[in-house]
């Protein structure tokens, strides 16, 4: 019998948007039955979930998962250190009440699945008990594992058992005891913590596809074919694009119309129209369903109309429609 999949993630009001889309295509390549814990990071969250999502997405809020100590850290930790420090809890508490030989796999947000990600949970068989992912840097940003680590945090998925129970409550603990930016120290927030799993749990598995974890600090390495339906790298399909640093674009009174593809990264024009415009387009599309539920659109920048369309003209920008 196929084991039970069930997806954790996390947002607020300002990520809502990407947070639908990643759940939306993931909807679109269980091949399976599976669940989804939505972990709302602001008031709004819930209600909105319950408008526009499906019957597997159920949404918990701080306070009803029933981690007392988690909960009263909301009141002084730095609202950013607060939201790191989430996912470790979210982990743990779905890995703690799980059925023994189930998977608890925590996403990003930012996601986007091109395929069923059980192609990459079969990495755990026969004996795997947890997988993580390296940022399997390209080479000109090869310096950011000082401070990133040398996995991420994206995609992490657990086989309920005794290690993904000691993994996520030493994890958990870590992160309320430190959970900042820190690189002179080794420390970034909850990400950081990762470095040391593979000497401390011997069912750990590190991915071997290169279609799962693809990013924009690694694309740069990769020889990027396909279509914007099914991108490949390096002549193997993707089964997840990480959008890490996408950024939403207000153009003056139009609103969210247009979006930079990764912020600090500069990609060529046929690379972005490969990775990156469907995606705009996706997230602009959830924007709208979320603000006919009731969530205002707010951009991450605003900027003019002419400043949009010199940044659209020179690749920078791209049309979200």
């Amino acid at each position: 019998m196929t084991p039970t999949v069930h997806f954790c993630t996390l947002f607020d009001s300002k990520y809502a948007s990407r947070g639908l889309t990643m759940l939306e295509s993931l909807a679109e390549h269980m091949s399976e039955p599976y669940g989804v814990t939505i972990l709302a990071m602001d008031a709004a969250i819930p209600d909105v979930i319950t408008r526009v999502g499906r019957p597997e997405w159920k949404v918990a809020t701080v306070a009803s998962l029933g981690d007392a100590e988690f909960a009263a850290l909301e009141a002084f930790r730095p609202r950013r250190e607060f939201c790191w420090t989430a996912a470790p809890v979210l982990c743990h508490t779905l890995v703690r009440c799980s059925a023994p030989g189930s998977f608890v796999v925590y996403v990003d947000a930012d996601l986007l699945f091109y395929d069923d990600p059980r192609h990459l949970l079969g990495e755990l068989e026969p004996d795997g008990q947890i997988l993580i992912h390296e940022h399997r840097y390209s080479k000109d940003r090869t310096q950011y594992e000082a401070t990133s680590g040398r996995f991420n945090v994206g995609f992490l998925a657990f086989r309920v058992g005794d290690e993904a129970r000691a993994c996520t409550a030493r994890w958990r603990q870590q992160v309320f005891d430190k959970c900042e930016l820190d690189p002179d120290n080794g420390y970034c927030g909850d990400q950081g913590y990762l470095n040391e799993w593979p000497s401390l749990y011997p069912g750990l598995r590190i991915m071997r596809n290169i279609g799962g974890g693809v990013a924009p600090w690694n694309l740069a390495d990769y020889r990027a074919s396909g279509s914007a339906r099914l991108p490949r790298v390096d002549g193997k399909d993707l089964v997840f694009f990480h959008y890490h640093s996408f950024r939403t674009v207000a153009a003056g009174g139009l609103g969210f119309v247009t979006a930079q593809p990764a912020y600090g990264y500069c990609f060529p024009r046929r690379v972005n129209r490969l990775f990156f415009a469907t995606y705009a387009r996706r997230v602009r599309r959830s924007a709208e369903k979320l603000r006919r539920a009731g969530l205002p659109i707010v951009a991450d920048e605003v900027v003019s109309f002419g400043q949009a369309m010199r940044s659209i003209a020179s690749g920078r920008y791209l049309l979200a429609y």
